[in-house]
């Protein structure tokens, strides 16, 4: 076994535990609870409750195939994002992920399944350049003035591209054979 290799990577996990005991402490002292604490925990209560309540029952699966890729390209993208310190967010709902569970679990996967289901005939091009223009410049700064988010070598114009690439990804895969077609 290379020793340089085995040492530096026990040095990495190493630091990354440490990195994670500090962010625990902080968020079990201040963080758990607080009024931020509750926004982002709201956010995941509202957003899948409205779609509890709002979605076409008879397209669920074929709605939520396109929101569970959402989830996970959500939860990849922030986590490279967070290692490359593009960006921060400062009060998780967990502190086991450091991504922000509400946005990349909730609001993004929720938001894009209405989308798809909300006139269904418009052409996605249009939605995708809504759901990422939006997102972009109204979400973020958003987030950012809640003090929730903390963009570091991140432009909110960077993100228009990677928003409009999810949302038309996630629409392609809604429009699968596989599934029953949605219906206006």
């Amino acid at each position: 076994m290379n020793n340089k290799v085995y040492d530096g990577m026990n040095k990495g996990l190493e630091l990354i535990h440490q990195g994670f005991k500090i962010r625990n402490d902080i968020w079990q002292e201040e963080i758990l609870f607080s009024w931020r604490w509750w926004i982002g925990f709201g956010l995941v209560i509202f957003c899948w409750g409205s779609w509890m309540i709002f979605r076409k029952k008879n397209s669920s699966d074929r709605l939520f195939y396109p929101g569970l890729f959402v989830m996970v390209i959500s939860i990849a993208l922030d986590a490279i994002g967070l290692q490359l310190k593009a960006w921060n967010y400062i009060y998780p709902l967990i502190p086991f992920f450091p991504a922000y569970l509400p946005f990349d679990l909730a609001l993004m996967p929720v938001s894009v399944m209405f989308l798809i289901q909300v006139k269904p005939k418009m052409k996605p091009f249009y939605k995708a350049i809504l759901f990422a223009v939006l997102t972009s410049f109204f979400g973020e700064p958003l987030f950012k003035w809640l003090g929730i988010y903390e963009p570091l070598s991140w432009r909110y114009i960077y993100s228009v591209p990677v928003y409009f690439v999810i949302y038309l990804t996630a629409n392609w895969l809604s429009k699968r054979p596989n599934f029953e077609r949605l219906n206006e």
